[in-house]
């Protein structure tokens, strides 16, 4: 009897396990979206700058989106993903008030710095 519970304990746990590493990807539009409120809270965006930027970053996931679709090699994927970063950075740049360029300037720094110091607490 102890087996039995034991091997149904265990076979509930693996697949527990199992399901809670599959991981949902969230589409173009949703990602586009969570982004767009992030920038919309932190920036104070007011309704017509939350439109513009939500139109930059959707095109920009949609891109990247495709870009991962074709799966290609490392190297080529990472130049073509910074380039539609860059491009959309520049829009960006252009709907922001310099007040908001500076905050954004700020965040971007800010999420760096935390990027690099999990890479180098991993090393």
């Amino acid at each position: 009897m102890k087996k039995i519970l034991m091997m149904l304990a265990l076979a509930g746990g693996l697949s527990f396990t199992a399901s809670a590493q599959q991981k949902v990807e969230k589409t173009p539009a949703q990602k586009a979206g969570n982004k767009t409120e992030h920038l919309q809270k932190h920036l104070k965006l007011t309704a017509d700058q939350t439109k513009k930027v939500n139109a930059v970053l959707l095109a920009q996931a949609t891109s990247i989106d495709s870009l991962k679709k074709l799966k290609q090699d490392k190297k080529t994927s990472h130049l073509a993903d910074q380039k539609i970063k860059k491009q959309a950075a520049e829009k960006l740049d252009k709907i922001f008030t310099p007040e908001q360029k500076k905050a954004y300037a700020d965040m971007k720094a800010e999420k760096k710095a935390k990027k690099d110091a999990v890479k180098k607490a991993a090393q």
